[in-house]
């Protein structure tokens, strides 16, 4: 867990306008939904189709998703692709956004080494196209199925609805003795404006959200210039059930991944 986190901060690419459309926990699955799309093939990545399928799975509204696609194509995470029909925006991920979803989920599987011997065959195989196509087709699905890592840790549901809700609490965790229990049983050191810095969002949308999780009993501030904090019962369970949800859920997906990279081409065309 400590290791999953401490990759998740250093990874965390704070943008203000982006966190100012999206909150964090969508924002990752919109680039999932976007990849999905692409790999599986018609009707591909479209605008029309990203539209309709944020709509139905809860991440953003058409319009959220038109300006989060036109802020991520700015950045160079998608590139335009020609089509017969000029009615159709059609879209294709490029080898930026592609490495670092790699990037990401390779963090996640170093840190499940630890626990599941098989991440070893994960990480290697992040370099096989094959691989990441059905890797990412299976979390989709699975998503849209209904499956939902925080229904096992319906405690931090107010934490991941917030911007960089997941990370401050993920680096409050991080600042325990490297030596003790993660999540840590003790009080640890508070900055609010370290906070507010490190995940570019303001110093009051930091304090709202410790002010929202003590309310929830995840929390408590103390000190002797209320500079200290302690992850209650109820965070530091949810964090646990949250990690081990995760890992089991990209585990699942990493198989049906390996299983797609040992078929042959003719099979894999099929199952699509």
């Amino acid at each position: 867990m400590r290791a999953a986190a401490r990759s998740t901060v250093a990874l965390y690419r704070g943008n203000r306008l982006l966190n100012s459309l999206m909150n964090d926990r969508a924002r990752a699955l919109f680039a999932h939904v976007a990849l999905c799309l692409h790999f599986v093939g018609e009707p591909g990545l479209t605008v029309g189709a990203m539209k309709e399928l944020c709509v139905r799975l809860g991440l953003c509204s058409p319009g959220r998703c038109e300006a989060v696609l036109a802020l991520m194509r700015a950045a160079g995470f998608f590139s335009a692709a020609p089509h017969a029909d000029r009615r159709r925006r059609l879209l294709v991920p490029t080898e930026k956004l592609i490495a670092l979803q790699c990037e990401r989920w390779a963090a996640h599987l170093e840190a499940m080494r630890l626990v599941i011997p098989k991440a070893d065959d994960y990480c290697a195989a992040l370099g096989d196209e094959v691989f990441v196509r059905a890797f990412v087709i299976s979390l989709v699905e699975k998503f849209i199925a209904g499956l939902r890592v925080l229904d096992h840790a319906p405690e931090l549901e107010m934490v991941a609805e917030r911007n960089a809700g997941m990370v401050i609490l993920f680096n409050l965790a991080l600042a325990g003795p490297a030596e003790g229990p993660f999540p840590p049983v003790a009080p640890v050191p508070l900055s609010i404006n370290a906070q507010a810095t490190t995940f570019s969002v303001s110093r009051k949308h930091v304090l709202t959200l410790l002010r929202d999780a003590e309310a929830q009993g995840l929390l408590a501030r103390g000190g002797p210039a209320n500079d200290e904090v302690t992850l209650l019962p109820p965070a530091r369970e949810g964090l646990e059930m949250l990690f081990a949800t995760m890992f089991a859920f990209l585990a699942q997906c990493a198989e049906d991944g390996l299983r797609a990279s040992d078929m042959p081409k003719w099979a894999i065309l099929a199952a699509v």
